[in-house]
């Protein structure tokens, strides 16, 4: 981790060396005392070069005392101007006076400066003995020694009792030299407090650092504890005001730009003190020192390597050709691979990571962690494809769990910055296996890298730990992005009321910040009536609204939709003016957006301040929409100035007028509303600038109305093909298939899912609970209900409807949208041909669904899941299905209620995992079981079954019961079970006689009634027996075990024939039905006859009672084995 760098010696930096240099002053011949005025002054300028000059030319003056020569070479010592040769002569100089001189100042003097110039160097020992022999060294000597040489022991027992200032402030600089960060602190508070003075405060800053280098050490700031924050805090805030009191020294420079980069650089009161002294940075002190100056404005000293750099992050030409030459490296080593990974292209990645080895002289978890960070950045500038993401989940899991105990030894802020990517990828959940083993569990604050982790707990539906962080978090209410998290939190927990108090708390922190007030409206909006909203509305002040931003126009969306579009108008208008291309999605998002949303009355205003006119005309065949501006306004693409001769002309002109104007002709079409050309200027820059990312698509309508439906037919059915597509591919779960086919409408994908038997369907769940209470449904089985008629089975039961609240708020909606008489769906056919759907077509065939749907919104209970951490394997899928079905699954998970699941493939998953399920088939087959088989009710169900279209708990009582229906649809619903689900039911052994049971009741039941069996508006015209009889017959040939055609025939007319016998001329109809399906199977009727007769002999020998001659009862329609 950043640790704050201290260096402590150097040309200038010590101002306390400003007292000896004083006392040299005192000291000094008259002569001397300009010329040394002159050295201070360059050294202040740190004109070093100018300061050696002077100091050279006063040495020379100097020369004919020994004392002064000997107190120039301690100015020449203390100011950082003794170069490493010129060390012994002065050494020499000084060391002679020491030892010569009578006067006691300038012997103390001159042995600080022989301590001072031996410091680190190879006499170093000889000045500590010089020292030391002293029996009363001086005031400056004590001080210069403390500061270079003395132990920790040394430097306590000189600050015992009431120390001098110098000794105080030697003893501190010891102590920073020793790294005793305690010590230092305790001396540095002791110094400032005893002796105030601006070389006590920045040794003062200086122990605050070094005190901060442990916590530091162990934690990024962005992940320490909120103390340590609050002391870097008050560190930087002593930095700014030091360098206001001095903007020159070097050690406060030091301390400024260690600061900085523990921030991430990401400081803007520091980056401003630091732009105000740039010019006193010195970049020769660190590579850090450099790196702010050129961040504060002076990119003078930085390597030409980074401005090379620097240079291709902003031509894009620059940008390719530093890619190349990096490519065509052979190796790079860790260091180097950074800036190319931020700069490079995902096909340049994609060429580097090709690579054997893309890294020299690195560990195998180096290697592995940097192609990981070179693959997501990579994919996140591949556009969103499920492909690439899938890719991205494997190599981050696969990473993860090679090398999840080496995390905490990577840096924090790589491993961050790619978890922003994988969320913006939506993956939050491979993000927090990356940065969760670096959270530490200590107490933290609302830093950059909490708020990320946040967001990916909140993305990645982690409740629990969600609210475990933010307990963890001191000021948590005080942070406005913490507040729109928990505000977010709130909604999405079901309780409004505290995500509007949320929101308000965020607009009295920060009432100047867009998204605080866009957050309350909203709420509003979604949440609240149009009068709450409208009392609100008008507290939005006017200077929130206006710079545009994603924030901004939200708001201006809310206000509108509440009837204050005279508020979002000039904005709109303004923003068109200035910027028409980065404005241009925007406006058409947000006015077709209107269009889809119940909004109030917009008045469009004729005319505005910003826009004097605006028009359309035609330019020499080319139609063009055009603002006219006032003069005063910057105008773009899209203006006009008014006073322009373009401008004059075209507001001169009246519709259908035309001029020549320089050699061109203007033609007047329309004059248009402000708003509503700017409108139609954004609906063609937004098609012109379509660089195919974007769904928007302008069609232009044929003119001629007979070429409309054709021309409808023609784009309609290009994506039924690719819908046909999906319809058809095996193997896909029935959630993933419908969200794939339908992906914005939950509702209208289940229906079509349900009633179209293209689609596959998994059997209904026979595992899980066979009696609940209560029950959880989803979009798929709420439809399969209401389509099925089973709604009112199932509430008759007992069994008590669950949904989540989104859940109800859709089918809420999608009531009102099919119900609202102005309904109408258009599609195609399988021909291509375009049909309709209206409001009163469903009404009048699908009435029962309507019904369904009614009666489950009105018995549903929401639930709200308890807190808790959604399965991250669960939420890998969340993309893949619609919301109604994972919320389901988490609310099942979360507050233990079986879901009643209706994918085979998920609710295995769900069982899998041990969370309670539904036992569909059970569940079903109970509730329909209980109640009395009415054909009106079951007829939906049964068409759709019959049909393979869904799944339908069916018993041989019901078969019975529809086999002894009097209608004709019956007879079709009959006859096309036998023919999608015959094998399916009657294969078992003993089964096949019941399908002769319902061959023959159906028969019996319609013999001589054909004309009453078409006794409703939905009969077919034709009856079915024949077919019943045909299929069902074959279908019992092929089932009915060994022996011939011939004797199994005659077994089914021996059979059916008992069943028959008391009704002669039913029987004679039959045996007329068996005589022509033989001739038209190719069967010998004679062969058949003698097969009937052996089988009638060996009947009776078997039953040799005195009834023995009774018939075959026929088949009662109760009870019996289920399918």
């Amino acid at each position: 981790m950043t640790n704050f760098e201290q260096h402590h010696s150097g040309d200038g930096d010590n101002v306390a060396g400003d007292k000896i240099i004083n006392e040299i002053r005192s000291l000094a011949p008259k002569d001397l005392i300009a010329p040394i005025g002159m050295v201070f002054e360059s050294l202040r300028q740190k004109d070093k070069a100018t300061a050696k000059a002077q100091m050279g030319m006063l040495k020379a003056i100097a020369q004919r005392e020994e004392e002064s020569a000997a107190l120039i070479e301690v100015i020449s010592i203390y100011g950082g101007l003794v170069d490493a040769q010129n060390r012994d002569a002065a050494w020499t100089t000084v060391a002679r006076i020491v030892s010569r001189t009578t006067n006691p100042i300038i012997r103390d003097v001159c042995q600080a400066a022989l301590l001072q110039l031996s410091y680190r160097t190879a006499r170093e020992e000889e000045a500590k003995d010089l020292y030391l022999a002293e029996s009363s060294p001086g005031a400056y000597a004590q001080e210069a020694y403390l500061r270079c040489y003395a132990g920790e022991e040394q430097l306590r027992t000189a600050v015992k009792c009431f120390p001098p200032e110098g000794v105080l402030t030697g003893a501190v600089e010891g102590a920073i030299r020793l790294h005793s960060a305690n010590l230092a602190l305790e001396l540095a508070t002791r110094l400032n407090s005893l002796y105030d003075s601006y070389n006590a405060r920045v040794l003062l800053a200086m122990a605050t650092g070094l005190a901060l280098n442990p916590d530091l050490a162990g934690h990024h700031l962005w992940l320490n504890r909120p103390e340590v924050k609050e002391r870097v805090d008050e560190l930087r805030d002593m930095v700014i005001r030091l360098f206001e009191e001095s903007g020159t020294d070097g050690r406060v420079h030091d301390l400024g730009c260690s600061i900085f980069k523990i921030y991430q650089y990401q400081c803007g009161v520091l980056l401003e003190a630091l732009k105000k002294h740039v010019e006193h940075l010195d970049p020769n002190r660190s590579e850090e020192i450099a790196r702010c100056k050129a961040l504060a404005g002076d990119d003078t000293y930085l390597p030409q390597a980074e401005k090379d750099l620097q240079a291709a992050y902003e031509d894009p030409q620059k940008r390719q050709a530093w890619c190349r030459q990096f490519l065509e490296a052979s190796s790079h080593s860790l260091g180097e691979v950074g800036p190319f990974i931020n700069l490079a292209k995902s096909s340049e990645l994609g060429e580097w990571l090709s690579r054997e080895t893309i890294l020299t002289g690195a560990s195998e978890m180096e290697e592995a962690y940097i192609r990981l960070v070179a693959d997501i950045f990579r994919c996140s500038g591949q556009g969103d494809s499920p492909v690439h993401r899938h890719e991205i989940e494997e190599h981050v899991d696969q990473f993860a769990a090679e090398w999840e105990a080496a995390l905490p030894t990577i840096m924090p802020n790589g491993l961050f910055e790619l978890a922003e990517k994988l969320v913006a990828l939506n993956l939050p959940h491979k993000a927090l296996r990356l940065i969760t083993p670096v959270m530490p569990n200590h107490e933290l604050w609302p830093s950059p890298y909490v708020l990320t982790y946040l967001n990916c707990l909140q993305e990645a539906r982690q409740n629990k730990t969600f609210d475990e962080v933010i307990a963890k978090i001191k000021g948590a209410d005080q942070s406005v992005a913490l507040l729109s998290f928990q505000s977010v939190q709130a909604e999405r927990g079901g309780d409004i009321d505290l995500a509007i108090k949320i929101s308000e708390s965020m607009i009295e922190l920060a009432p100047e910040w867009p998204y605080a007030w866009y957050r309350r409206c909203y709420l509003l909006g979604h949440y609240r009536s149009l009068e709450e909203q409208q009392a609100f509305h008008p507290r939005v002040p006017d200077s929130v609204l206006l710079k545009p931003s994603r924030e901004v126009k939200g708001i201006l969306f809310f206000l509108t939709l509440a009837g204050s579009f005279k508020r979002a108008e000039p904005r709109w208008v303004e923003w068109m003016i200035e910027d028409p291309r980065g404005n241009a999605v925007d406006l058409v998002n947000f006015h077709f957006g209107l269009a889809f949303r119940r909004c109030e009355p917009m008045e469009v205003s004729s005319s505005m301040r910003q826009c004097l006119a605006a028009v359309q005309y035609t330019y020499e065949g080319d139609s063009v929409v055009r603002l006219i501006v006032d003069d005063e306004l910057e105008g773009s693409e899209c203006t006009l100035k008014a006073s322009s001769q373009v401008g004059q002309l075209l507001q001169r002109l009246s519709p259908g007028e035309r001029e020549n104007l320089n050699m061109a002709t203007y033609k007047m079409e329309e004059r248009l509303l402000p708003y509503v050309a700017c409108v139609r200027i954004a609906l063609k820059l937004r098609h012109i600038h379509n660089d195919g990312s974007d769904c928007f698509v302008m069609m232009h309508m044929p003119a001629d109305p007979a070429e409309f439906i054709p021309f409808l037919q023609e784009k309609m059915t290009r994506d039924a093909e690719r819908r046909e597509h999906l319809q058809s591919m095996e193997a896909i779960p029935l959630y993933l298939r419908g969200h794939a086919l339908y992906p914005s409408d939950a509702f209208k994908a289940a229906m079509n899912c349900w009633t179209d038997q293209r689609i596959p369907k998994s059997p209904l769940c026979d595992t899980g609970e066979t009696e609940p209470t209560a029950i959880v449904l989803d979009a798929y089985s709420i439809s399969y209900l209401a389509v099925t008629n089973a709604a009112r089975y199932l509430l008759d039961t007992g069994i008590s409807f669950v949904v989540p609240a989104a859940t109800k708020e859709t089918l809420k909606a999608f009531l009102a949208e099919v119900s609202d008489e102005h309904f109408m769906l258009l599609g195609v056919t399988e021909g291509g041909r375009l049909f309709r759907t209206t409001a009163l077509d469903l009404r009048e065939r699908d009435a029962h669904v309507l019904e369904n749907l009614c009666l489950i919104l009105d018995n549903a209970t929401v639930v709200r899941p308890i807190v808790h951490d959604a399965e991250l394997e669960a939420f890998a899928i969340k993309d893949a299905v619609d919301a109604t079905v994972y919320d389901a699954m988490q609310l099942s998970i979360a507050n233990q209620i079986p879901w009643f699941c209706m994918d085979g493939a998920f609710g295995a998953l769900h069982n899998a995992k041990g969370h309670p399920l539904v036992n569909v088939q059970a569940v079903l087959l109970r509730a329909m079981v209980s109640a009395p088989f009415d054909f009106e009710q079951r007829r939906h169900a049964l068409v759709l079954y019959a049909l393979g279209a869904l799944p339908l708990p069916l018993t041989f009582q019901d078969i019975y019961r529809l086999a002894n229906t009097p209608s004709t649809l019956a007879g079709l619903i009959l006859f096309k079970i036998i023919q999608t689900h015959g094998r399916e039911i009657f294969a078992a052994e003993g089964r096949p006689e019941m399908l002769l049971n319902a061959i023959y009741l159906h028969l019996d039941c319609l013999f001589g009634k054909e004309a009453l069996a078409v006794n409703s508006r939905y009969s077919p015209w034709v009856t079915y027996t024949s077919h019943v009889f045909n299929h069902g017959l074959s279908l019992y040939l092929a089932l009915s075990g060994t022996g011939s055609a011939e004797f199994r025939l005659a077994t089914a007319v021996h059979h059916m024939a008992q069943l028959s016998i008391d009704n002669q001329s039913f029987l004679k109809s039959l045996i007329g039905r068996f005589v022509y399906f033989a001739h038209g199977h190719f069967m010998s009727w004679e062969a058949i006859r003698k097969n009937y007769l052996s089988i009638a002999e060996a009947r009776q020998l078997q039953e040799p009672s005195p009834d023995s001659n009774k018939t075959e009862s026929k088949p009662k329609v109760g009870p019996s084995a289920r399918e």
